[in-house]
């Protein structure tokens, strides 16, 4: 090789410490030199690819390229650390990809802007809103941000408490004062963010108590309860919040055994039925079934039961006729800043014909 080959190459290998991208390392030697095979392709575009080195402009989106020709298995022992994080330790792949993609988030939890927005969950039963879920939307600058998105952002970072914490906040602060009369305001509680049962009264009972409100009008909504491994100590954090007045609500009601052996533990006032159930709900005679003995279990353990996603009348009508006892979605109310009026003279109509499963109509 030549001197100014020679010099090229340095220039080449001392460059990648100081633009963006990867280092990549694996227990599994079959799983590096899969990746060595694939890193010593022709590169695309202008990027600087050396060994188990991936850097240079779209560093990322060869890397995703990458995780997606390997199998389940070798994404799970294959790890990596920023070319410019010299102190990083290795952590799985997808998850420094996952945080280059929300890189933001650290910044947005310093200054960004948290907004409720509040959705009526309507009582088919009683004919009237029962209360509100305090939804939040996040704001930095001129960007907006959606929940869904912060919250996933929060969960890449190991950022659940942070978030977790501040959004219940700005919800109880916010919603309390304009809750309407005998109405619950609904403000979710992510137990992967619960350090032990003290921290988490404090997060919630100050507020409330600062607003003037009763215990009875808050309602805390147990997100993520599947992924619980010490049921125990979600027993206990039930007992603590319930012990002061509060509505105890289980979010993403499944047909799973994860699921249902939360609810039989937990014996909550409400369970919120996952939206993949309720979505197109009247078109799949075995969903309508399954729902109706999900429904029939939280009955007996003296727990109401809440049909979420709710955007059309002959979804309203299916979910009502195998028993559920509230409603929510964009067919009920949509989230508003305000907490709105809803129009209850289209939730209280029903067709005078309904069809069977025989295809017949019958007359009500």
């Amino acid at each position: 090789m030549e001197a100014a080959d020679e010099q090229a190459v340095d220039t080449l290998t001392l460059s990648l410490g100081t633009v963006d991208g990867v280092r990549l390392l694996s227990h599994r030697p079959s799983v590096l030199f899969k990746v060595e095979r694939y890193a010593t392709e022709p590169p695309a575009g202008d990027i600087a690819v050396e060994g188990l080195r991936i850097a240079g402009p779209g560093w990322d989106e060869r890397l995703r390229d990458l995780l997606a020709a390997l199998s389940p298995n070798e994404r799970a022992s294959l790890f990596a650390v920023r070319i410019h994080d010299r102190h990083g330790l290795p952590m799985p792949a997808k998850t420094v990809l996952d945080r280059a993609r929300t890189d933001w988030f650290p910044k947005f939890l310093s200054l960004g802007q948290l907004t409720p927005v509040f959705q009526p969950i309507y009582d088919l039963r009683g004919g009237r809103v029962y209360g509100r879920e305090a939804l939040v939307r996040g704001r930095m600058g001129k960007s907006e941000v959606r929940g869904s998105e912060l919250l996933e952002a929060a969960e890449v970072h190991d950022a659940i408490y942070s978030f977790d914490t501040r959004a219940r906040a700005i919800a109880l602060e916010v919603g309390l004062p304009r809750l309407p009369e005998n109405e619950v305001l609904f403000v979710n509680l992510d137990p992967r963010g619960v350090v032990d049962v003290e921290s988490s009264l404090k997060s919630v009972w100050p507020a409330v108590e600062r607003a003037g409100a009763t215990g009875t009008s808050v309602g805390l909504e147990l997100t993520h309860v599947e992924r619980a491994t010490e049921i125990d100590v979600l027993e206990q954090l039930v007992r603590a919040h319930r012990a002061r007045g509060a509505v105890i609500a289980v979010d993403h009601l499944s047909a799973g055994g994860e699921s249902l052996r939360v609810l039989e533990a937990l014996k909550p006032d409400l369970a919120k039925l996952d939206i993949s159930l309720c979505k197109g709900i009247e078109l799949s005679s075995g969903r309508r079934k399954l729902v109706s003995a999900l429904v029939e279990v939280a009955h007996e353990l003296s727990c109401r039961v809440v049909a979420t996603g709710i955007e059309r009348d002959s979804e309203l009508e299916s979910v009502r006729d195998v028993g559920v006892d509230f409603v929510q979605g964009f067919f009920v109310g949509q989230p508003n800043e305000e907490m709105l009026p809803v129009d209850e003279r289209i939730l209280d109509q029903r067709p005078s014909g309904v069809r069977t499963e025989s295809g017949i109509h019958t007359i009500r």
